[in-house]
């Protein structure tokens, strides 16, 4: 069956634009910027709570943080990071977060927001505007696929800053404080990767994708009439692509209709880097 919404309220996922160094600026920054109001904000006793990253308590995940703006600091930072050897098994960035984490683990929150705003705007501005001469190199990953490292820098860093803020929000039982302008566009780009994996496991055919909140919008992956439709709310469809939710799990916060065994074929092992 057809899915009828009006075509003037859905956008082409495959039409979202790039950003530019400007823009990744901004987001890196407003990423940034609210993450730190979050955590400044935090009781004593919020820091030991588990986090929806299961090997991770708050502390764990702000010493990921204040590590990986660390690795923007430098090329000496980075390389000595992205050179960690993972164990057998483990991704390349399990590895670094693995060596972040470990080296922070006495560290006091004072310590560690401290770090994070004397390390930050330097490795932001090195982000969008530095590092020009490596930016092209590409390379293959097991979730992000053939990615270069001006994707980690312009799109990937700011997503896992905002990600892991709403991770310590549902941890603590905080608030997740949202703009249109800021989440939303980050919601757009997990979007666009989001059409660039699903495209080719749709068989020709396409689906609607709405997401709902402030953050969401209605879009088309594929290059046909929808033949299926998927609705979520934003912030539970960013959690459900992240991995943080199992397949059935995310399917319990989602509205199907249409074709399911096209959503599930689509939808079912779906990871996005973060």
């Amino acid at each position: 069956m057809n899915i009828a919404i009006p075509s003037s309220t859905v956008a082409r996922a495959e039409r979202i634009r790039y950003p530019t160094a400007d823009e990744a600026q901004r987001l890196m920054t407003t990423s940034l910027d609210r993450f730190l109001h979050l955590i400044e904000s935090l009781d004593p006793e919020d820091w030991s709570k588990p986090t929806a990253c299961t090997a991770w308590n708050v502390h764990d995940m702000v010493a990921h943080q204040a590590g990986g703006y660390t690795s923007g600091v430098s090329f000496g930072e980075m390389i000595r990071q992205y050179t960690h050897i993972p164990k057998r098994g483990q991704l390349p960035e399990d590895a670094i977060n693995e060596l972040q984490v470990g080296e922070r683990a006495k560290m006091s929150p004072t310590d560690l927001i401290a770090e994070l705003k004397r390390v930050g705007p330097k490795a932001i501005h090195n982000w969008a505007h530095g590092f020009r001469a490596i930016k092209w190199i590409a390379f293959p990953h097991p979730v992000g696929g053939f990615m270069s490292l001006r994707q980690l820098m312009w799109v990937t860093h700011s997503r896992d800053t905002w990600m892991h803020r709403l991770d310590i929000c549902r941890a603590a039982n905080r608030p997740f404080e949202q703009t249109r302008e800021h989440d939303g566009r980050i919601v757009e780009l997990v979007v666009l990767d989001t059409e660039k994996k699903l495209v080719n496991k749709l068989d020709g055919h396409a689906i609607t994708l709405v997401l709902t909140g402030l953050a969401g919008g209605t879009w088309k992956i594929g290059n046909s009439e929808p033949v299926a439709e998927l609705e979520m709310d934003a912030l539970d469809f960013n959690i459900f692509v992240s991995g943080r939710f199992s397949y059935l799990e995310g399917m319990k916060s989602a509205r199907i209709s249409g074709d399911h065994s096209l959503i599930e074929n689509a939808f079912k092992g779906l990871l996005i880097l973060y």
